[in-house]
């Protein structure tokens, strides 16, 4: 069963290990998230980084997803 956009139960253990933790590689995430699947962890991500919930870098060969507070989402798009 193919769903067009991540589960909200996925973005919900993302989110609260990131609010945690604040900066994690994606590979930590897969680690730690043994309940999700490698797929599941970057449709995610990738959903909640296009809505610019959190940010994902590049650092080198990996990628660094880190916590974007709230507050701080909220004054992004002021222009």
């Amino acid at each position: 069963m193919s769903h067009a956009s991540a589960s909200p139960s996925c973005e919900c253990l993302i989110a609260d290990l990131l609010r945690v933790r604040r900066s994690l590689t994606l590979e930590q995430v897969v680690t730690l998230l043994p309940e999700l699947s490698w797929n599941q962890v970057f449709k995610t991500i990738d959903d909640l980084s296009r809505r610019g919930e959190i940010v994902l870098l590049r650092r080198g060969y990996d990628y660094e997803v880190e916590w974007m507070p709230a507050r701080s989402r909220s004054f992004s798009y002021a222009g």
